[in-house]
Order: C-alpha cells, then structure tokens, then sequence
C-alpha cells in the first residue's frame, strides 16, 4: 500500500515502526544503500513515503476508525485465486531467490522468485502451501549463500521464520490474510561497518563463470556513459545542459552479455528530492550500454523520465547475478513510483539488448483487491 504524495502529517512521518516489539528504522519492504554506485537522496522519498503509509497501517491496526476508511474506502479483499497447475510443486524442493534486506543488527529476508529448470518464475501458493514453503526454506538454522557482484560473498542464517514461532506470526498488516511469509536472519561474513544490508540469497548455489574484464578506467567509463547517454537523452528532448546539471554516476563490470564490460549509469535531478509540488518537473535517465559487434558502445537499455514528478518512475542499479545458470549473470534493478512502493526488475540478456524477465510484487499482501462496485 502506497499514499500518493508527499505532504502528511507530522504525526506520521514521526511515528515509531515496531514489529513484534523491534523499532525499524526504515519502513518495511525497503532498505537504503549505503556507499552504493548510485544517487540515494531521490530513492529516500520512496523510503519516506512507505514510512508514512506504514504508519497509516500500524495505526488502522490501532483501531483508528478514520484510518481504516481511508485504508479500505472502495477496496475488497479476496482470497488469491490460482488457476490449475500455477501453484508451485514444493514436491520438486525448486531453488529459491531471497532478498535480504534492513538493519546490520536485525535484518529480515524475503523470497521474491524460484528457478524452475531455468526459468525464473513467480511463487504462487495456496495458504496452507506458504506455511510448508515456509517449513522448507525459512526454519530456523537453514543457512544460505549472500551473492553481491555476481559472485558468492558471505552467508546467511534463519533465526525464526515465519510461523516457526507458534504464539504468532512475524508480522502482519491489517485487513490483509495472505502474507508473503518473511524471516528473521544473521549474516556473516559483512564487515561491521555496514549499517543497512541489501544482498540476493539463494537456496541452491548460483555458479559464477570465470570471466577476464578488460580494463576500463572510471574516466573511461563516465566517458562512455555520458556520449551513450546523450544520443538516448536527445531522442526524448533532454538537451545536453540539462543531462550535464544532473547527478551523475556510472560504473561497469563484466555480465557476460560480450567480452567487454557492461556499463550502467544513471543520472538523476537532485533538486526532486526537494520539491515544490507535485507538479515539479523532473528529468530522470537510466541507461545501460554493451559493445556490438563494430567494437562501439550503445545502449541497450533505457529508462527516461523528462516531465512532472507526480508521475515519475525511477530506476536504479541494485546488483547482478546468473540467476538462470545460462552464463549470463542478469540485471537486477530497484524501480519505485514517486510516493509508491518499490519493486524489483531483473533484466535478461535477449537478442542483443536487456529485456525485463521478471518483475516482484510492489508489497507483501498477497490478497486480491477489487474496487466495489
């Protein structure tokens, strides 16, 4: 759940987040970067606004009568309905994708997709499938490899899953029934320095192949980044002063996609984060670039954003991994609405250019909601 906008109340956006007695500093579902590539300031409105929308479920959960016809007004919940043969086969144990996010000292994980022969798929379970899922996968004591860079980096341990503790669940949101099932976890191997932890986990281990990346300095890559980024910029308007007045960050690694390394690079107004209204411009682009087969660089993904901020959608850079075992790690990325819920996007490597393969749920209620009639 998401409110539109950025003006609400002080009371909200001071309000204490607890879950089963812990105060989160940061709203549940997201996470801030710390010494990540790229721009935190604008992504720190997304955190904001799922803030100031929790607080919004924490107090219809209160009782708060007005809360709740807002949270509910022209919504019905509903069972999720499966159509036959959706349902995941636990029966074949598939591997599994986590999110691992939140506070060093009390993070949380998530699943977000599993691998079946392949292919990276959505996991849809019936009720009493999740409570098995979460038997599984998320008991205390199962442990599993953090990924970070496309290779393995560290481990992470279960401490509680979801209803492994029998007097209650980990969590829950009012007038929701169907919950995303979350754990408790440690993770080792991190350097005590990092405050916030954002990483990919698997359940089944994720093999890199050997790779020899041709040297690029960073000069090299903000030179390269920038002259792709101002032919797509120049297909939809953005003139080269606006692209140059832009925060700018770029960086390149091997994905496996040619020999060459990959280049990503985003370049954001810093003055959205800060803005008037919501009818402020904002100028937002994204870019991906891969050398072809003339030894040249261009892009071969885009995402441009070049007018009002209330309906601005932002991408950034969160990590790459083989996800699909195919010898080409995959593009994850974070994608997140101006006041909306953030998600992930993980990019392929489709007929010489990056394609979204899949997509995870915007929020953690499984529940299907209709507007009433």
């Amino acid at each position: 759940m998401a409110l539109s906008g950025v003006k609400a109340s002080k009371a909200f956006e001071d309000a204490s987040l607890r879950i089963r007695g812990r105060r989160l500093s940061l709203p549940l579902g997201t996470s801030v970067p710390v010494g990540r590539p790229f721009t935190r300031s604008l992504f720190h409105f997304a955190v904001i606004s799922k803030l100031v929308a929790l607080a919004t479920i924490l107090m219809v959960a209160a009782g708060c009568d007005k809360a709740k016809a807002f949270v509910r007004a022209g919504q019905k919940s509903e069972t999720p309905q499966m159509a036959p043969g959706e349902e995941l086969d636990l029966a074949g144990k598939p591997a599994v994708l986590f999110q691992v996010f939140g506070e060093s000292s009390d993070p949380r994980m998530v699943p977000i997709a599993a691998i079946v022969h392949g292919k990276i798929k959505a996991i849809r379970l019936s009720a009493s499938g999740w409570r098995k899922f979460d038997e599984m996968y998320q008991r205390p004591g199962k442990s599993y490899a953090l990924y970070q860079n496309g290779v393995a980096n560290g481990t992470v341990d279960v401490k509680r899953g979801m209803w492994s503790d029998t007097s209650d669940a980990l969590y829950a949101l009012p007038g929701c029934a169907a919950l995303t099932p979350m754990s408790s976890v440690k993770v080792n191997g991190r350097p005590a320095s990092d405050l916030t932890l954002e990483f990919l986990a698997s359940s089944a281990p994720v093999t890199s192949k050997p790779r020899a990346d041709a040297a690029m300095t960073q000069d090299s890559v903000n030179r390269v980044a920038r002259a792709v980024a101002r032919d797509v910029a120049a297909s939809v308007g953005i003139r080269d002063s606006k692209l140059d007045s832009l925060d700018f960050r770029a960086i390149a690694f091997s994905t496996g996609a040619s020999a060459a390394p990959t280049i990503i690079a985003s370049f954001i107004d810093d003055a959205a984060d800060r803005p008037s209204s919501m009818a402020t411009r904002t100028t937002h682009l994204f870019i991906i670039a891969d050398k072809d087969s003339s030894g040249n660089y261009r892009a071969t993904f885009s995402h441009r954003i070049n007018g009002p901020l209330a309906a601005a959608a932002f991408r950034r850079y969160f990590d790459h991994l083989d996800i699909d075992g195919d010898g080409i790690d995959e593009v994850v990325l974070q994608g997140w609405q101006f006041g909306g819920d953030t998600f992930l996007s993980v990019l392929g490597w489709r007929e010489g250019k990056w394609q979204e393969v899949y997509r995870t749920r915007a929020n953690w209620c499984l529940d299907e909601r209709r507007t009433a009639d």
